[in-house]
């Protein structure tokens, strides 16, 4: 167990999430765990992969026992406690060392495990098997099997069990999308709680609430369903109607089809999906999601806002309802390149709809969705107007990528920077025309981080409470907090400056025009600059796409450190940057 841990705590055993799931053992199957092992009972075997040639030596990803490694490296460092006690950490040094570091926090005044009993737990001989593998699809082969009769797994999770395939990456990257659990792909073990569902039952230290994301805040699922995977069911859904050009027949022997690499329905979808385009399925749909939720929550904020919307009198899930909603949103926003145009006519519009829709438990015909969506859409169809520029890809429907952009900057703080604004914060609140050159050195640092990857900077966004207070203080607004950012944005600057927003964002991209920036970069960046409205706010985004040769600032290289933009002086070191990008 002590190697185990070491193991852990060294960074070394990995979580592929292209197919492993999430954390989804209750406290009490943990406790369960730990009494076996406390009472020296066998539990299963841990199975290791080892791939050396793309994690290097001495790291392993975990191909069967992350729950239970999960329970057990958690009971350890106090996140849970057994019988009434939790584990003494004077009795391991290496968890000591971890908790003095800050790396977990610890209970210090409740009742300790017996020094006996915490030697039993690490003297205890975990049943390990490392596999020597030299590809991803070997894994996945022993993952698949391994789960496809796994008692806990539901009906989706068993489907996304072991598949690599384009349907399957990209209904799993859309999901976790909406669920706010972006991430790379692979992950350390010990990260595995960030992205994993908290519920209000069970406080597991869980990054994702179940309750803020909008499947359970607006009652299309419930907190269980959403542990389950239904959200990636209900993606797949949506997804698969889409390259369909007709509305799934959804059943559970459906979707089995689909997901059955063998079946004349699988090739069909991925012969779609390929002719289609996984970029451009994956955009449209958060696109849409991001145009729907920026209407519902406009004036329903409240939980399960939508569900007593459309079933007022209802308790049960809405995902029949939903399927509708989105489809019939989805025709107008993407295929008829239309915009919302009165929120509020539409919400009157839904109201108890789903009394006239067709409800079906066990099979919904493509028929009868066809005549759901098309019930919906005579309803709403005539509050959506033909704007410039629409609303699919520019405004409201950058609003999911906006916040996984805030949750994903803690993580990778050198792609992201953000601004409150272009005004100083004090009492004569000047414009700032010497911002710009900083803002193209940032620029430039971004783009110069990795060959090809894309960056982003936002303006009307606080990084800290305090600049938010400040904010709050001066301009008299209601902040949207996403921590440990607020959205604060660049209206109240515009209404300041006695400005239009069109003409306070005009003045902003003249003047990003007139920086030094090098080619392709300088181009590149104007015509990627859209405002985005977030719960009433205006932000202005600025993507960086990712380059091909080093880019420059008044001839001067910039680089980005963590958080920092620094100028690189060095004639050796600008080289090597060269090097990297050639």
């Amino acid at each position: 167990m002590q190697e185990a841990y070491r193991l852990f705590r060294d960074d070394a055993l990995l979580v592929n999430r292209r197919y492993q799931r999430k954390l989804v053992w209750s406290v009490n199957e943990k406790q369960l765990l730990i009494d076996s092992i406390l009472d020296g009972y066998p539990i299963p075997l841990i199975l290791l992969a080892e791939r050396p040639e793309i994690h290097g030596s001495g790291k392993y990803e975990i191909i069967d026992g992350m729950q239970r490694l999960d329970a057990i490296f958690s009971f350890i460092e106090q996140k849970f406690e057994y019988d009434g006690t939790y584990f003494d950490l004077s009795q391991s040094a290496r968890a000591r060392q971890a908790a003095e570091a800050g790396h977990f926090e610890t209970t210090m005044t409740a009742p300790l495990l017996p020094a006996e009993k915490c030697a039993n737990l690490l003297d205890y001989q975990l049943a390990v098997t490392i596999f020597p593998t030299q590809t991803e699809g070997q894994i996945t082969e022993v993952f698949s099997r391994i789960n496809s009769n796994g008692r806990q797994l539901s009906a989706q999770e068993k489907r996304q069990a072991g598949m690599i395939n384009p349907f399957s990456e990209v209904v799993r990257s859309i999901a976790s999308n909406l669920r706010g659990d972006v991430s790379d792909d692979i992950l350390l073990l010990h990260e595995m709680p960030s992205i994993s569902i908290e519920s209000n039952r069970e406080r597991q230290q869980y990054g994702v609430r179940a309750l803020e994301t909008p499947w359970v805040r607006h009652g299309i699922l419930n907190v269980k369903q959403l542990r389950e995977g239904d959200d990636e069911q209900m993606v797949a859904d949506i997804a698969a109607s889409i390259l369909r050009n007709s509305p799934f027949p959804a059943s559970k022997e459906a979707f089995d089809e689909i997901y059955n690499v063998e079946s004349t329905e699988h090739k069909a979808l991925e012969q779609a999906l390929a002719a289609y385009g996984t970029k451009r399925l994956e955009a449209e749909i958060k696109s849409t999601f991001s145009v729907l939720f920026e209407v519902i929550d406009s004036h329903l904020a409240t939980q399960n806002g939508l569900r007593n919307l459309v079933r007022p009198a209802g308790t049960n899930p809405i995902r029949t309802p939903f399927y509708a909603i989105f489809m019939s949103f989805f025709d107008l926003v993407v295929r008829q390149q239309k915009s919302p145009s009165d929120y509020t006519a539409i919400i009157s519009s839904l109201r108890d709809v789903a009394t006239r829709l067709t409800s079906a438990r066990h099979y919904t015909s493509t028929e009868e969705r066809v005549s759901n969506i098309d019930t919906v859409t005579g309803l709403i169809q005539r509050y959506f107007v033909s704007k410039v520029p629409p609303v699919f890809g520019h405004g409201p429907g950058l609003a999911l990528d906006f916040e996984n952009a805030l949750r994903r900057s803690k993580i990778e703080t050198g792609r992201y920077e953000f601004k409150q604004g272009l005004l100083r914060l004090d009492g004569t609140r000047p414009w700032e025309d010497g911002i710009y050159a900083a803002l193209a050195e940032t620029i430039c640092g971004i783009a110069n981080m990795k060959p090809g990857v894309d960056g982003y900077l936002y303006i009307g966004v606080a990084d800290n409470d305090s600049t938010a207070a400040r904010i709050r203080e001066l301009d008299g607004i209601t902040t949207a907090p996403i921590p440990p950012h607020h959205v604060v944005g660049i209206d109240r600057e515009a209404t300041l400056l006695g400005m239009s927003l069109d003409q306070y964002v005009r003045r902003f991209v003249s003047k990003i025009s007139q920086q030094r920036l090098s080619e392709p970069l300088a181009t590149q960046i104007l015509s990627n600059i859209d405002t985005i409205d977030y719960r009433g706010l205006s932000v202005i985004r600025l993507l960086i796409p990712g380059q091909d040769d080093l880019s420059y600032f008044q001839d001067r290289v910039f680089v980005r450190n963590g958080s920092s933009t620094d100028e690189v002086t060095d004639v050796k070191r600008v080289a090597a940057l060269a090097k990297i990008f050639s």
